[in-house]
């Protein structure tokens, strides 16, 4: 997209618009396309339509961004994290530990595993709890950047 400051034709800009309202353009080049819109005098329906619209999802975005909630969200997620990872660890521990006193008879599919295959499978489901929890860390960590871009560009001062 050229640089705002530049001359834009009306054609440019109604093509522009036609590839907003196709949900085409990135969220810095829509922020473009609406400080161009704001700074010009260029008139026809799709061009009204644009602005219209942008002016819709401005007010929807503004509605739906509740840091109070997000914050209550991020607490119970962790301590959803929090609770998975206790719950593995005792697991895993109360296994180790009966399987050193034989005290635990293991089903798989309907037969009994002795308890060397059963402690095996007990190592394999806190592998796999971990990689789980390795991949909601990440996740959280992606959409944390997200959204820090996204605020970074709805407001530029902070």
């Amino acid at each position: 997209m050229k640089h705002p400051d530049n001359q834009f034709t009306i054609e440019e800009v109604e093509r522009l618009c036609q590839l907003y309202q196709d949900c085409q353009l990135s969220i810095l080049e829509e922020t473009e396309l609406e400080y161009v819109l704001m700074h010009n005098d260029f008139d026809s329906p799709l061009i009204k339509g644009t602005k219209e619209l942008m002016t819709v999802s401005r007010l929807l975005k503004l509605k739906t961004v509740r840091p109070q909630k997000s914050v209550w969200s991020w607490a119970f997620r962790a301590a959803a994290s929090v609770a998975i990872a206790l719950s593995a660890f005792t697991i895993y521990h109360n296994i180790k530990f009966n399987h050193q006193n034989d005290n635990c008879i293991v089903y798989v599919a309907g037969e009994k595993v002795s308890p060397e295959k059963a402690h095996k499978l007990a190592e394999a489901d806190v592998a796999k709890m971990q990689k789980f929890r390795q991949t909601v860390n990440e996740l959280n960590a992606q959409e944390e950047s997200k959204v820090e871009k996204f605020m970074n560009q709805i407001n530029p001062s902070r």
